[in-house]
């Protein structure tokens, strides 16, 4: 196990979807010897090519292995990697964790085991939608359990070199928390996307930005979540059925009005408490809403004026307009500076709608 700071770590994936690519990538440009494999050979000869690693050769011999694979087949994978490499730290990106940790417990191998989750991904699967990037200012979880501390340090140093947040806590405790502020989400997205069917696609150029923020991430992939749903069966159950009461009450509300505005103010309040920018205190930014023609280089233009201003945008979020050739341009800004944005913009020629 090679754990000391400045002394190459190497590394072998095993699994070439997003998360294992994008970690192989972002390995490798920082100059991390890196091997990547994956049961199917299209899949690892792409992330090969786009640069997540090398083949693996029988006589190599990793200090760090990462398990990459879908949730269902992470407990074997990782059980393997402990017994073929028993020098070798081992953990794994799986979303739960509490399984993982029993099996590893079990097999009398926890010393060289951390289970990990780095909270990053993207709509879409594959090598192909790979970022080495994808992990920077994210949070990335460990669960040292019964591991070793070098073997923890060994982790934390990977996942801190791709630039993520890393926090500590259990593995039980983790599987609690995923169920509200990652797989509720997907749940309420799925469902709100579903209930869509019923719509014609003239009744969908209504939808506005609102619909696109809560369905966006109603793309997944679906088998991923039905191993997610069964790994961590209770914990979810648990939210869906406070999720399902609070809806519940509001159906059947005498007053629906009342019951709706109690469920957004507490919604509200709750939605304060999610940390903002670098994990920090959530703030509350003034959105500026500038129209820009929908045409080459507008985007830029408007950033390049912003910039000139002096003004940093602390988030962004861009509407287009079904029926008119512009987009709404969302800049959040500092409230104290947001007059002064609307001001020097317009002098400038842009046309600001808010």
């Amino acid at each position: 196990m090679t754990s000391d700071e400045g002394t190459p770590v190497r590394v072998h994936i095993i699994g070439a979807g997003l998360i294992g690519t994008s970690i192989g990538v972002g390995l490798r440009a920082l100059g991390w010897p890196t091997t990547i494999s994956d049961a199917s050979p299209k899949a690892e000869r792409l992330a090969r090519g786009i640069g997540a690693g090398e083949a693996l050769k029988e006589t190599d011999a990793p200090d760090l292995v990462i398990v990459a694979v879908p949730p269902a087949a992470t407990s074997a994978q990782v059980l393997h990697a402990l017994e073929r490499w028993p020098n070798a730290v081992v953990t794994d990106v799986a979303s739960i964790k509490a399984p993982l940790a029993a099996a590893v417990e079990h097999a009398g191998l926890a010393s060289h085991y951390v289970g990990s989750h780095p909270m990053a991904g993207r709509e879409v699967s594959g090598a192909a939608a790979a970022q080495g990037d994808l992990f920077r200012a994210r949070p990335w979880v460990l669960c040292p359990d019964g591991a070793d501390p070098g073997a923890v340090a060994l982790v934390r140093r990977t996942a801190e070199a791709l630039g993520a947040d890393v926090v500590v806590t259990n593995a039980s405790a983790h599987d609690a928390a995923v169920a509200r502020v990652s797989h509720a989400p997907q749940v309420a997205a799925s469902a709100v996307a579903a209930a869509l069917a019923s719509l014609s696609l003239s009744d969908l150029t209504l939808a506005g930005q609102g619909l696109r923020d809560v369905t966006r991430i109603a793309a997944s992939e679906p088998t991923m979540w039905a191993d997610i749903a069964r790994l961590n069966e209770a914990n979810l159950k648990e939210t869906i059925a406070g999720i399902v009461d609070d809806l519940a009450r509001v159906r059947d509300a005498d007053d629906i009005g009342e019951a709706l505005m109690d469920l957004v103010e507490r919604g509200r309040r709750e939605a304060t408490r999610i940390p903002g920018k670098h994990g920090g205190r959530r703030r509350d930014w003034t959105p500026v809403t500038v129209i820009v023609p929908d045409e080459p280089g507008q985007l830029l233009r408007l950033l390049t004026d912003v910039s000139a201003l002096g003004i940093n945008v602390e988030d962004l979020a861009i509407e287009h307009s079904p029926q008119q050739p512009v987009g709404l341009v969302e800049l959040s800004v500092d409230p104290a500076r947001a007059g002064d944005l609307s001001t020097s913009l317009a002098e400038r020629g842009w046309e600001v709608a808010s």
